[in-house]
């Protein structure tokens, strides 16, 4: 009886640590989100097998919001980057000020995911609502090798 008691408790005590976690959010979108965030690949295929879209834009933390793409690429979470765009997320999508998970990457300075973005297809040439390229956007958060990058793939790509 007392073993029974004890594990109960524990249960218990486990169940409270994970409903504080971001990753236990209630619905399918925000889990979605987390996941992006945290780079929790298994979480992103839980939350859009139940019903999470990829073109939803978070405005939980900040107005201008992010797409779950952009979420992974401005904390560097390549593996998320390539899962949701598998599974069909929208490489040019833009927030409210015209970011795409481009200027995320560029801004956050995150090299990886601004090098995953780039070869699944990034357009480096693509500007936001304030006429800035992801290049500029990097220089502007003094990120020099990842404005390099992109610069380097936009010339790339005018040959």
């Amino acid at each position: 009886m007392r073993n029974r008691i004890l594990q109960l408790l524990v249960t218990l005590a486990a169940g409270a640590l994970l409903a504080g976690s971001p990753l236990q959010a209630q619905d399918a979108q925000s889990r979605l989100w987390d996941s992006a965030i945290a780079g929790d690949t298994l979480g992103i295929r839980q939350a859009l097998a139940a019903g999470a879209k990829t073109d939803s834009l978070d405005v939980r933390r900040n107005p201008n919001g992010r797409l779950a793409l952009n979420w992974a690429a401005w904390h560097n979470r390549v593996p998320a980057i390539e899962m949701l765009l598998a599974m069909g997320a929208p490489i040019e999508a833009e927030n409210r000020t015209g970011f795409t998970a481009l200027h995320h990457a560029a801004e956050a300075g995150s090299l990886e995911a601004a090098r995953a973005l780039l070869a699944a297809g990034a357009d480096p040439r693509h500007a936001n609502k304030a006429g800035r390229t992801p290049a500029v956007t990097a220089r502007e958060q003094g990120n020099e090798e990842v404005a390099a990058l992109i610069e380097e793939s936009a010339k790339a790509a005018e040959q």
